[in-house]
């Protein structure tokens, strides 16, 4: 096998003599070899024996003595064999020697003296033995008609190529592309199909953490939902019953959506709950899970999390790290109140800076709600936020409906500002009422 400046003369493949009446126009018995290779395309998976087959009909149908393909690596900028059967694999520049020259123009090259040709590099004939005497080289094209590859013939048998060569190795060449891009848009589905599947696994977890149906307490309406804007989300929430009876209510918000977010913010999730089985004090928690995730989070990685117990004889206590602001009516008739949040996001700092548990009270007919800012920074057509202020005059408007009805509200109200269901960002919205 020998490899020629920049080009590589692939496997030493057999070759046919052919009468020279044949060289007139393509014969039956080319047009043949030829279908039978698209034929291999329609039936043959694999790109080693498609290609492996299109430079065995290179030699014969050009009656030449060797024949290599190379594929484009974007990776590293070079053309390496694929084809190259008795040989090392062998990579050059894609801009080097002749298979560089035919793949950098996109087009036909054919070189009658090759020792006469600056691109050509006749080292490796010397070190080989081997004397080439003529090629023919032609790119490789997607359906794009961008070159993905070369093929090339080498020495062709009785003469000079002739114009019938020339159109035969560009049919050849147009079959070697469509195998390879068929072999590369085949490895795109694999990869895609097995990220979807980590995707869908990740999206199951996910969802498993979010209670089905709230608990029931004594007193108190709950409901929460929540809409990523991925498969996955950056915002998670709970509604759990505590071991004295009263409701937990966890709402967190980490920076960023996918499966990275979806990871960390379910961590968060996971700690508060099995913590609260030690100790309830919302301080107390945000604390300790701080400290957990501070030393795991990527630097510029950060949870805003509302936690909060409520009775339900309408007592708050609650705390904030990063995440407001949560909105209180109080009670019917009272104003709407901002629950600001009470220390910097989890994962900020190793130490928390968080103020105490703070404490508020639900009167009958009172109500919290708890929002992730995909809810407030929403975006219409025109790329506007839809902001606080108008989903506090929705509220005002449906304060007195249950829960889930207030719940159902801001759903529309956020399908008709955005215009389609998926948010930019996640979105999460929890809600107690307290019953009247």
């Amino acid at each position: 096998m020998a490899a020629t400046g920049g080009h590589m003369v692939g496997g030493h493949f057999g070759h046919r003599r052919m009468d020279r009446t044949q060289d007139a126009a393509i014969s039956a018995e080319q047009m043949g070899q030829v279908l039978d290779v698209v034929r291999l395309l329609a039936v043959t998976p694999d790109l080693d024996t498609l290609l492996t087959r299109i430079a065995e009909s290179a030699t014969s149908l050009l009656r030449a003595e060797r024949a290599s393909i190379f594929l484009h690596d974007e990776t590293t900028g070079e053309l390496w064999a694929k084809v190259a059967l008795g040989a090392r694999e062998i990579r050059v520049p894609a801009s080097a020697g002749i298979v560089g020259h035919a793949f950098q123009t996109n087009a036909l090259v054919e070189v009658s003296d090759p020792y006469s040709d600056a691109r050509f590099n006749r080292q490796i004939d010397r070190r080989s033995g081997f004397v080439t005497r003529n090629l023919l080289t032609a790119p490789t094209r997607d359906m794009n008609r961008k070159p993905i590859g070369v093929l090339q013939v080498v020495n062709r048998i009785g003469g000079p190529f002739t114009p019938e060569d020339r159109r035969m190795i560009e049919l050849l060449a147009d079959q070697a592309g469509v195998a390879i891009q068929r072999h590369y848009l085949q490895q795109e589905v694999v990869r895609a199909a097995g990220l979807r599947h980590e995707m869908d696994l990740a999206r199951q977890v996910q969802a498993a953490m979010i209670p089905q149906a709230p608990p029931r307490i004594a007193g108190l309406q709950a409901v929460g939902w929540t809409l990523p804007a991925s498969v996955t989300g950056g915002d998670s929430y709970d509604l759990w019953p505590t071991a004295d009876g009263r409701l937990g209510l966890f709402l967190g918000d980490a920076s960023g959506h996918g499966i990275g977010p979806a990871i960390v913010v379910s961590q968060a999730r996971t700690l508060v709950r099995a913590l609260s089985e030690v100790n309830g004090d919302p301080s107390w928690l945000l604390h300790r899970v701080n400290a957990r995730l501070s030393q795991d989070l990527e630097i510029g990685r950060f949870i805003t999390v509302f936690l909060a117990i409520v009775g339900g004889d309408g007592r708050i206590e609650y705390s904030a790290a990063g995440h407001g602001p949560t909105i209180l009516f109080a009670d019917t008739e009272a104003p709407a109140r901002f629950l600001d949040p009470l220390g910097p996001p989890i994962g900020v700092v190793g130490d928390l800076p968080c103020d105490p548990t703070a404490t508020a009270r639900l009167a009958p007919g009172g109500m919290l709600v708890v929002l992730s800012d995909g809810v407030f920074e929403a975006r219409n057509r025109e790329r506007r936020l839809l902001e606080i202020d108008a989903v506090v005059r929705l509220l005002e408007r449906v304060r007195r409906e249950p829960a889930d009805r207030v719940l159902q509200a801001i759903q529309e109200a956020l399908l008709r500002w955005q215009g389609q269901r998926e948010p930019a960002d996640d979105q999460t919205v929890v809600i107690v009422r307290r019953e009247t």
